[in-house]
């Protein structure tokens, strides 16, 4: 048997793989991890005696488990902060601790099956955090390579091709934890279907350990600089505008490196949003001190991707906060239809610049446009008035 290489490790919210699973039956059972309901604040290690609800038998809900737990993410709880990490599916959720694992018997139905699932990163609490890595095991053996979460994390999309399978032979999957500490991996919406998942917009990262923005790519236009009027449609909310003439202020923002124009800052526990009069096929953004706690969602109509920590840039450099690094990071987003982009931070802060997509007018061009117009205005008024005036 052969299993071929992961085709994507992108992160996506549970908008993509939902959109997939419509369009295929699921081969497995309970993917989404709702049964049993266990109620809300509660979890459950199935087949050992702990949590705060009893489930002695270590199957259910068409799972195996062996020292990972069953939770039920409403409610306050030591495994979360507030309700549980965004872009879940349901209430409940597996959580991968330690070198725990879970697994699942199917019956293949074609040769190639094609793997989705969620997983997010446990909230730091004291002793425990959610940086884990895991495989997924087919018959016991990983494939794929080493997945991973890191702490805080909202959930995201994982994808993998599982080939060399014969049609009505059956197989067993399975997820385990690789670190042998309190770290958890939340897993949930695990999906196995004959076709395969959308396309996942790319990355390109086209500036790394840069002092300066490399410029917008020659076949975009930047629609938001936080200089000029936006270009006609475009909408951006939230944050606040500091110039980078101003230089760092300690704690709380510093400029994209080489920038000295106005940039945007968004503040530990902020949001801001980035709209667009119509869906993109592709955006940009010059991005300084890359943050793990920095996140980027991208949403369109029956479309939810989003990106957290290194994910955001395609995974290196990390994300330490290294104030001389400057990114600027390309998406294209294969047809999937993105009008609304929001980035987000949990911590001080997610600072950027130069927002670039193709098809626009940049606001400088469209200032002079308003300017012309204001001329061309006045200069007829001056006519229709000498007219009068004759």
């Amino acid at each position: 048997m052969t299993v071929s290489v992961r085709i994507l490790l992108a992160a996506a919210a549970a908008g993509l793989l939902m959109s997939a699973q419509a369009q295929a039956a699921n081969l497995l059972a309970d993917g989404s991890f709702e049964a049993p309901d266990i109620g809300a604040g509660n979890y459950s290690y199935p087949g050992l005696p702990f949590g705060t609800v009893s489930l002695p038998n270590p199957t259910q809900g068409g799972w195996t488990y062996s020292g990972a737990a069953l939770v039920n993410a409403t409610g306050g709880s030591a495994w979360y902060a507030g309700a549980g990490p965004g872009g879940k599916d349901g209430v409940q959720f597996v959580a991968l601790q330690g070198q725990g694992s879970i697994t699942q018997a199917f019956t293949a139905s074609q040769s190639t099956e094609h793997l989705g699932w969620l997983s997010a990163g446990r909230t730091a609490f004291g002793c425990c955090n959610g940086d884990q890595s895991y495989d997924v095991t087919l018959n016991g053996a990983a494939v794929g390579g080493a997945f991973s979460t890191v702490s805080n994390s909202n959930f995201s999309l994982n994808t993998l091709t599982l080939s060399g399978l014969s049609a009505g032979s059956s197989y067993t999957l399975g997820f385990q934890g690789l670190v042998p500490a309190d770290e958890t991996a939340f897993i949930d919406n695990v999906v196995l279907q004959d076709a395969a998942f959308p396309l996942a917009p790319t990355i390109t990262r086209l500036s790394n350990l840069a002092h300066t923005d490399p410029g917008v790519p020659g076949d975009q236009h930047t629609v938001v600089d936080f200089d000029h009027p936006n270009a006609p449609g475009f909408g951006f909310s939230g944050g606040f505008v500091r110039s980078g003439s101003l230089g760092l202020w300690p704690g709380v923002s510093a400029p994209p490196p080489g920038d000295e124009s106005n940039y945007e800052t968004v503040l530990g526990g902020g949001e801001a949003v980035f709209t667009a009069p119509r869906p993109l096929k592709d955006f940009s953004f010059y991005l300084g001190s890359p943050d793990s706690y920095n996140s980027v969602e991208f949403q369109g109509p029956g479309f939810d991707w989003v990106l957290n920590g290194d994910a955001i840039w395609g995974g290196t450099p990390p994300g330490d906060g290294d104030q001389s690094i400057g990114l600027r990071i390309r998406y294209d987003f294969n047809g999937n239809p993105v009008d609304k982009i929001t980035f987000r931070s949990s911590g001080n802060s997610f600072e950027f610049d130069s927002l670039a997509a193709s098809g626009a007018p940049e606001p400088a061009a469209w200032t002079l446009m308003i300017a012309g117009f204001g001329w061309a205005g006045a200069a007829l008024r001056r006519r229709r008035a000498a007219q009068v005036l004759s």
